[in-house]
């Protein structure tokens, strides 16, 4: 018999030794010990001097807690206290797990804004770009923030890719100029420049965020919960005055 015997949780026994893993890190017995004990689970009594848990390593103390208790309520708790790891959150979405009423997704989702881009993106037929934005969300409130950059990144690129296609179908199906072998995201930009649809400032600001979004930046696979969130909050701008220019039937006209 092992430490897992009879214990059928929700939490795979891998993603539950990471979660172990991580309080065993952050936390001091003790200090573990006072938490169950705030949570109304324990008596300090019972820890501290009841065999049965006094003999226990730190580590099987953490595992008994989780296989005797509601887990939604100990993982809500470590959130809440920031106990928990990137590598526990991205073990918990894998297996469908969302942490409820999450800060995080409100401040990564203008709610007004995100709601005018969505029907901006849906009655121009562009619905795959917010397809993108809402798994560059999901990576983001799971704190999977290089997934969330990458998916964020790939919705701004489909985005201007599509509206250099749609320029150039409206200017009878023409070839959009390349400089190499393939057409590259540079390319694209510049066709759109050249056509009016960027004015000179905001091809630079495209060009300048495109660096600062690349994931070939010095420290690739590092990037905080702000860097995430800054870029869907410009990539949500960006796409914004687009729509608004894509709808100008006056400008799109006005296009070389």
């Amino acid at each position: 018999m092992n430490e897992w015997d009879y214990y059928d949780p929700w939490i795979p026994d891998t993603v539950l030794l990471r979660i172990v893993d991580a309080i065993d890190r952050s936390m001091t017995r003790p200090k573990y010990e006072e938490l169950m004990v705030s949570l109304d689970l324990y008596s300090l009594g019972r820890l501290r001097e009841d065999e049965e848990y006094f003999k226990l390593s730190k580590r099987n103390l953490i595992i008994k807690t989780f296989k005797e208790n509601d887990e939604k309520l100990l993982l809500n708790t470590l959130h809440e206290k920031d106990i928990l790891g990137d590598d526990v959150y991205r073990a918990l979405a894998n297996i469908g797990y969302e942490f409820e009423n999450s800060l995080a997704g409100e401040l990564a989702q203008p709610v007004e804004e995100n709601s005018r881009l969505e029907i901006g993106l849906s009655n121009l037929g562009m619905n795959q770009v917010q397809h993108f934005l809402e798994q560059s969300l999901d990576n983001y409130v799971q704190r999977n923030y290089e997934a969330a950059n990458a998916m964020t990144r790939t919705a701004l690129e489909h985005f201007v890719e599509s509206i250099a296609t749609k320029i150039s179908v409206l200017h009878g199906g023409e070839i959009i100029p390349l400089t190499g072998k393939y057409l590259t995201p540079a390319d694209i930009r510049r066709y759109l420049h050249e056509k009016g649809f960027l004015d000179t400032s905001e091809k630079e600001l495209l060009d300048k965020f495109y660096g600062y979004a690349s994931t070939n930046r010095p420290h690739p696979g590092i990037s905080s919960e702000a860097e995430a969130r800054l870029r869907r909050f410009v990539v949500i701008g960006i796409a914004l005055l687009y729509i608004e220019k894509l709808n100008d039937d006056s400008f799109m006209k006005s296009l070389v």
